[in-house]
């Protein structure tokens, strides 16, 4: 498999310690005493008595802890010729020796290897990324071709978790907690949808080891622990268990640093990750088509390469790169990558929030309360709504350049920064972090284009039954102090909305908000209509306000 020397670049916590530790101990000949924690006493499952273990030296102690370890591996049942052959017999050593033959460079970030006397100019690399030929849909339990079971296959799945390694682990749980196997379709589900979705070389759909770990322990502990002592039931343990746990291992500062100091390109492309993230896994589409049917945000380095975040300029494929090996993004397709799944959307939605609106402005009770946006819109108001534009209008630039679309682009992005902070999240939604409504740009509706659509929660908890449709008119420079024409195009982009019959694409909507924004640069003046669906007549009335129903 490794010819002459090799180098695998994977995210922090993949295994690559790990494992690596794992082949030091099978073939080193030294003690690697620093390697092994177990105690002393576990000796005496090797027919040891204490007596005998006492009289034995360090050397001798650790060779028997590592026999211990092996004891019962899959590769001495099923490779015992190999196991016999190759069992603590070699000497590990590093660059320089005239002996060493073979060498494996693991880490998060590609480094140059080619540089005058740097003496790695012949490592080959090992293709994490997507085969371009990729027909695997998951794992060596789940992939469509046949898996080799060595050389490259074995040694990319032997990075993450695949399926079967996830089932086991649970299987083991449940011998402890029988619940866990009563839930068992639910649990994979949810460990499904927070921490699988990466892709690497044949195998998509592989699992973040750390963070299915975290949430299992922190399943059980959850079973455990009540104020009574009794059991709690499986879907009440699983809510506090999924959050993330992986991202919490490390921190984003060289990601933050680098949305900070492109704030404008930053914003535009985390928005695209997060609306393809939001329109093909949480659109309501199965796990598996999704990932296959998104529109990923396209990668088009041929070879990525970290030299680019260094140069001082923004590069988005630089941008991407980093995010990619931070294990940020997974790979799509060869050439493309994408948000792998919600532990880390839930990342970027923190990031993208924090980066368009200040930390600051991020952490307001009063506006980003659970639901007090959609509350607000209910209700015909638009005070928070508001903030949250002349928010963004602080951290983007370029005003002064600024047309009707770059302005309707703004207030979409500032509705999706809202969404992520659950500001759009109906009140009685109580286990969501956040709420997913996308907006749709230039909807064709009626007699024309909508600048604006989205579809949220009705005053009665009724999903996609609330319609909001959002009319912009540019105000000119000349006329940023003039508040009567602000006004006046405010009232003009509202009849605009019905004039264009643009309600005609709310099927199936019983609420509905219409808004007529009059926009410029650091100027905005906003006008609203509720209206209710007759249920007798199915024409929209106008009314002051959307009145909550009961459940």
């Amino acid at each position: 498999m490794v010819k002459s020397s090799g180098r695998i670049c994977l995210p922090r916590r993949s295994g690559k310690t790990y494992n690596l530790i794992q082949l030091l101990l099978f073939f080193s000949k030294a003690s690697e005493e620093s390697h092994l924690d177990a105690p002393d006493s576990a000796i005496e499952e090797l027919g040891r008595s204490a007596e005998q273990i006492r009289q034995m030296d360090v050397a001798t102690k650790c060779r028997l802890k590592r026999t211990l370890l092996f004891k019962d591996s899959l590769l001495k049942e099923k490779h015992r010729a190999f196991f016999d052959e190759h069992f603590m017999k070699h000497p590990l050593m590093f660059k320089d020796n005239r002996y060493l033959r073979k060498g494996l460079l693991v880490g998060v970030f590609e480094v140059p290897l080619a540089e005058l006397g740097s003496g790695a100019n012949n490592i080959m690399d090992f293709p994490m990324v997507p085969f371009k030929n990729v027909t695997g849909d998951g794992s060596i339990v789940s992939a469509t071709y046949k898996h080799s079971g060595k050389g490259l296959d074995a040694l990319t799945d032997s990075f993450w978790f695949n399926t079967k390694e996830v089932e086991g682990l649970l299987e083991k749980s449940a011998i402890r907690f029988p619940q866990i196997a009563e839930h068992r379709d639910e649990v994979m589900a949810v460990i499904k949808d927070w921490y699988n979705g990466y892709h690497f070389g044949r195998f998509r759909g592989k699992y973040n080891p750390w963070s299915v770990c975290a949430f299992v322990e922190c399943l059980c502990n959850q079973l455990e622990s009540s104020e009574h002592g009794e059991i709690r039931s499986v879907p009440d343990a699983i809510r506090p268990a999924a959050r993330a746990h992986w991202v919490a291992t490390g921190t984003t500062d060289l990601i933050e640093e680098q949305f900070t100091n492109h704030c404008d390109q930053a914003i535009c492309l985390m928005e695209s990750l997060i609306r393809e993230y939001r329109e093909t896994r949480l659109g309501g589409l199965d796990h598996d088509l999704a990932l296959s049917n998104s529109q990923a945000v396209s990668l088009q380095l041929p070879k990525p390469n970290m030299n680019i975040i260094g140069s001082g300029k923004y590069s988005t494929e630089g941008m991407l790169t980093l995010c990619l090996f931070a294990g940020y993004l997974t790979h799509k397709h060869p050439d493309s990558v994408c948000i792998p799944n919600h532990e880390v959307y839930n990342v970027r939605c923190t990031l993208f929030t924090r980066t368009l609106l200040g930390t600051g402005f991020v952490e307001r009770t009063d506006v980003n309360a659970r639901g007090s946006l959609l509350v607000e819109l209910w209700e015909g108001k638009t005070a928070i709504l508001s903030s949250f534009i002349m928010e963004a209008f602080g951290t983007l630039t370029n005003h002064a350049k600024y047309k009707e679309k770059h302005y309707a682009n703004i207030v979409a992005t500032v509705l999706t920064a809202a969404s992520c902070l659950g500001a759009l999240l109906h009140p009685d939604q109580a286990y969501s972090h956040v709420s997913h409504a996308v907006t749709t740009r230039e909807n064709h509706t009626g007699d024309g284009q909508c600048d604006h659509l989205m579809r949220l929660y009705s005053t009665d908890n009724k999903p996609n039954q609330f319609g909001v449709l959002i009319e912009f008119k540019l105000i000119p420079r000349e006329k940023r102090d003039n508040i009567r024409h602000h006004e006046a195009l405010a009232k003009k982009a509202l009849d605009q909305i019905i004039e264009n019959r643009y309600p005609a694409c709310l099927s199936g909507c019983t609420e509905r908000l219409d808004i007529g924004i009059a926009i410029g640069s650091n100027v905005l003046h906003i006008l609203t209509q509720l209206h209710k669906l007759d249920a007798a007549t199915r024409k929209w009335k106008p009314v002051q306000l959307l009145t909550k129903s009961a459940n």
